[in-house]
């Protein structure tokens, strides 16, 4: 079983302009300071003409979490992210994701969409979070997915502030 995981996100700039913000290590090691958790971290940045590659380590403070969920983590959960980014030559960007979740037998995977949209642009993501253990899976994924979905709203409002500041 696996539970879905849907986030839209609307920008007043040009998808190119949210691109190079989302894939810039500055912006990238300032969002994680803020909003990483303990022991954040940019663990790879490759960004070229064709697209980008970021992993990425964050975690969630243990009481935060239900008591299922501490009973696999015993401690803070502790995301690890991999996003790819491909240019569209049409314009635009197409990518991957796929989290880990230190301590539970799951991922969350999908896929994610940057266009321009009228004078802006749009960020979709799409995809599933399966977490592998009888009779509590379905809430820990639960809880995976409302966790990543504020990460995710939170990530966007640290990206719009720094959009404003160019």
């Amino acid at each position: 079983m696996s539970t879905r995981i849907a986030h839209r996100a609307t920008w007043d700039v040009p998808a190119e302009e949210v691109y190079a913000e989302l894939v810039d290590g500055d912006h990238l090691r300032a969002r994680l300071k803020e909003l990483g958790g303990k022991d954040p971290a940019l663990v790879e940045h490759t960004v070229d003409a064709s697209g980008a590659r970021l992993e990425l380590r964050h975690s969630v403070p243990v009481e935060f979490l239900p008591t299922a969920v501490r009973r696999f983590t015993g401690d803070d959960l502790v995301l690890d992210r991999v996003e790819t980014w491909r240019v569209r030559t049409d314009g635009g960007y197409d990518g991957t994701f796929e989290v880990t979740v230190r301590g539970l037998p799951g991922t969350m995977t999908g896929t994610q969409k940057l266009t321009d949209s009228g004078g802006g642009a749009v960020t979709e993501i799409q995809g599933e979070a399966t977490v592998s253990v009888p009779m509590v899976g379905g809430r820990i994924e639960k809880v995976v997915v409302e966790q990543v979905d504020a990460l995710l709203d939170a990530e966007d409002a640290f990206t719009r502030r720094r959009l404003e500041k160019r």
